[in-house]
C-alpha cells in the first residue's frame, strides 16, 4: 500500500501485483508518484508522475470527472491554506493588521479637516507624538496582561484599581466603541452624498430623507448583519482587504490633490491663521486648534479592544507585542499624515468635515472604487468594535460575552446597533463625534489607564524598569490628562457656539 494518500484517494487500497513487488513496487513508494489504480476510475496509469500526463508521455483515458471534480476542490484547499499561509492566525501579519484595522476607519476622513485645523505642521507633529505615547501604552497594556495574567480591559482595572474603576473603564470603553460606530454611519452617509450628488439620480435620493433612507439600506444589508456573529475572526480577511483599498484611496488623494488643489494653494501658506482663513496655514489658531488633538488621538485609538489582539497571538510575549504594536502605528501614520497633508492642500478651508463630499466618484471612477473599498473597510471596522461594545457591556454587568444565550446575545447587538443607526443619521458633523470621542476616551483609555496600570502592576521603580520607562509612562499620564481636559472643552465649546 502507498505510503501518501491522493487527492483522487483519499484512502487508497492495494493495488500491487506479486509480479510488481521489484520495479513498481518501489515506484509506489516514492511519494512524488500516484499509486496505482483501476482504469474504469479514471486514475493515472501505473507509475505517473503527479502533474505529468502519464507514464512514458501516455495520455489520460477519457472518463476522469470524479478526477476534475476532486482537482477543484483540492484547487480550492490550496488556495485557502495559501491564505492562511501569507495571513496566518496570531502571527505577525495578523496581529498588525487586527490593530491597524481598529484604527484605520471613519477617523481618516476628518484628518485634511483637522489639519485645517490645527495647521500643516501640527498635521505632522500631533500624529508623531501620538504613535510615540500609543506605543508605550500598548506596552504598559501587554506587560500587565502577561505578569497578572488578565483577560479583558475591565478585569485589569478591576484587579489594579478596583470596583469603581473597573466600571469606568467599561463605561468609557463602550462610549469609545459606540462613538466610532455613529461616525461609520455617518461615513457611509457621506459616501453616499459624494457618489449622489453630481449624478442624475432622482432629487428625492439627493435631499436629506433620501439619503437617510440609502444609509438605512446600507446598514440594514452589509452592516447589521456582521454584527450578530459572536466572533470576528472571520473579518480579518476581509479587514485586509478594506487597509489595503484605504491606501489605494491615499494615493488617489494624492494624485488629486497634485492634479488639482496643490499648485495653486501651495502658493497661498500662511505662518498661522484660522479653519476660515483663506489659504494654507502652518498653525492653527483659536478654539478649532484644540479641538485638532482629539481628533489626530481618535485615529489611533486601538486599546480597548488590544487585550482580545493580544490573547489571540499564537506566541503572546509583551516584546513580540510591542514590536507589531509599532509596525502598525508606522503604518497608520503614514496613512494619516499622507491623507491629511495633501487633502488639506487639495482644498483648503473649504474641508471642515468629512473629506468625502470634497471629491466626484462619478466623473472620477478612481475615486469610485476608493469609495467602495472604504464601504468594505467601514463595515468591517464597524463590527470590530460593536463587538468591543458589546463585550464591554457584558463586563461592566457581570456576564461573560462566551455564555450569553443567544436570543439575549442577537437582542443586545440589535438594539445597540439600531441605536447608533439612530444618532449617526441625525448627528451632522463627522467631526463631532471625532472631537469628543477622542478626547473623552481616547485620553482615559489610550493614555491615562494604561501608565495607571504601570504604576499600580507592582515593581513601576525607576531601578526595576529603568529612566526611559519611567520617564514615558509619567508622559503619557500628563499626556491623558491635558488631551482629556483641553479636547473634551474645546469640543463642547465648539458644539455650543456653533463654531
Amino acid at each position: 500500500m502507498p505510503l501518501f494518500p491522493s487527492f483522487s484517494h483519499p484512502f487508497p487500497q492495494p493495488q500491487w501485483r506479486k509480479a510488481q513487488h521489484t520495479q513498481e513496487g518501489r515506484k509506489a513508494m516514492d511519494p512524488r508518484v500516484e499509486p496505482a489504480a483501476d482504469p474504469e476510475e479514471g486514475s493515472l496509469p501505473t507509475g505517473a508522475v503527479t502533474g505529468t500526463p502519464g507514464a512514458q508521455g501516455e495520455e489520460l483515458k477519457p472518463g476522469g470527472g470524479q478526477h476534475h471534480g476532486d482537482a477543484k476542490e483540492g484547487g480550492t484547499r490550496t488556495l485557502a491554506s495559501c491564505i492562511t499561509t501569507l495571513i496566518p492566525p496570531g502571527g505577525m501579519v495578523s496581529t498588525v493588521f487586527n490593530l491597524s484595522s481598529i484604527c484605520i476607519g471613519a477617523g481618516i476622513l476628518g484628518l485634511p479637516a483637522a489639519a485645517n485645523s490645527g495647521g500643516l505642521i501640527m498635521a505632522f507633529i500631533y500624529p508623531l507624538i501620538i504613535v510615540l505615547v500609543s506605543v508605550q501604552s500598548l506596552y504598559c497594556i501587554a506587560a500587565q496582561v502577561e505578569k497578572h495574567s488578565l483577560k479583558s480591559y475591565e478585569g485589569m482595572a478591576r484587579v489594579l484599581l478596583g470596583p469603581r474603576a473597573a466600571y469606568a473603564a467599561g463605561m468609557l470603553r463602550v462610549l469609545n466603541s459606540f462613538g466610532a460606530c455613529v461616525a461609520f454611519v455617518i461615513s457611509v452617509a457621506d459616501i453616499l452624498v459624494a457618489i449622489l450628488q453630481n449624478s442624475d439620480a432622482p432629487d428625492f435620493l439627493k435631499s436629506v430623507t433620501g439619503n437617510r433612507l440609502l444609509t438605512l439600506g446600507v446598514w440594514l444589508c452589509c452592516m447589521l448583519p456582521l454584527v450578530i456573529p459572536r466572533q470576528v475572526d472571520s473579518l480579518r480577511y476581509i479587514s485586509t482587504v478594506g487597509i489595503i483599498f484605504c491606501f489605494y484611496l491615499m494615493g488617489v488623494i494624492v494624485v488629486h490633490s497634485c492634479t488639482n488643489g496643490l499648485p495653486e494653494n501651495i502658493k497661498k501658506i500662511h505662518l498661522s491663521g484660522g479653519p476660515s482663513d483663506d489659504g494654507i496655514h502652518l498653525f492653527g489658531t483659536g478654539n478649532k486648534a484644540i479641538e485638532a488633538p482629539g481628533v489626530f488621538t481618535f485615529a489611533f485609538l486601538c486599546q480597548a479592544a488590544s487585550i482580545e489582539v493580544y490573547s489571540s497571538m499564537t506566541q503572546p510575549s509583551v516584546t513580540r507585542f510591542t514590536l507589531y504594536s509599532a509596525y502598525a502605528m508606522a503604518m497608520c501614520f503614514v496613512l494619516y499624515v499622507t491623507t491629511a497633508f495633501f487633502g488639506y492642500l487639495d482644498f483648503g478651508s473649504k474641508v471642515t468635515g468629512s473629506v468625502l463630499p470634497m471629491y466626484d466618484p462619478v466623473g472620477q471612477p478612481a475615486i469610485m472604487i476608493g469609495y467602495i473599498g472604504l464601504v468594505v473597510k467601514l463595515c468591517a471596522s464597524y463590527a470590530l468594535l460593536m463587538f468591543a461594545c458589546r463585550n464591554g457591556i457584558y463586563n461592566v454587568i457581570g456576564r461573560n460575552p462566551d455564555t450569553v444565550v443567544s436570543w439575549e446575545h442577537c437582542l443586545v447587538a440589535v438594539v445597540l446597533s439600531t441605536i447608533t443607526l439612530v444618532c449617526g443619521l441625525f448627528i451632522p458633523n463627522i467631526n463631532t463625534v471625532f472631537g469628543f470621542v477622542g478626547a473623552v476616551c481616547g485620553g482615559f483609555l489610550a493614555f491615562i489607564f494604561p501608565a495607571l496600570f504601570m504604576m499600580y502592576g507592582g515593581g513601576f521603580t525607576l531601578q526595576k524598569v529603568g529612566p526611559l520607562c519611567y520617564t514615558a509612562t509619567y508622559a503619557l499620564l500628563i499626556s491623558g490628562v491635558v488631551l482629556s481636559v483641553f479636547g473634551t472643552v474645546a469640543t463642547i465649546y465648539g458644539v455650543a457656539t456653533g463654531n
